[in-house]
């Protein structure tokens, strides 16, 4: 398997750097999904929409399961447009400031 990285280029080893984001989404995960208890019981708080960052305090103001659907929603558009991004990158051999830029300049 040839490097990604340049040797002493100053940036870490792809392998690493997978193995450590593997194991702390993973992590992170068993935790919401309850496969691990809580490390920290001191924060015990609730997983679900609204329960740990609401500073507006929309978790009040509406039913939750209609914010679940419509968070869900918004994710897959937020993807779809990512997916676009991409797509255009591909496209033109440019990534999108220097597509936008071109746009502009017309």
């Amino acid at each position: 398997v040839a490097p990604l990285a340049p040797e002493d280029s100053g940036y870490p080893n792809f392998w690493a750097v997978l193995a450590i984001e593997i194991f702390l989404v993973g992590s992170a995960e068993c935790y919401r999904t309850g496969l691990f208890d809580n490390p920290f019981p001191e924060l015990e708080l609730s997983v679900a929409p609204g329960g740990r960052f609401d500073p507006l305090g929309f978790a009040e103001a509406g039913d939750i399961e209609e914010l679940k659907v419509k968070e869900l929603k918004h994710c897959r558009l937020a993807m779809f447009a990512w997916l676009g991004c991409i797509m255009q990158a591909l496209a033109t051999q440019e990534g999108p400031i220097a597509n936008w830029q071109a746009h502009v300049a017309d």
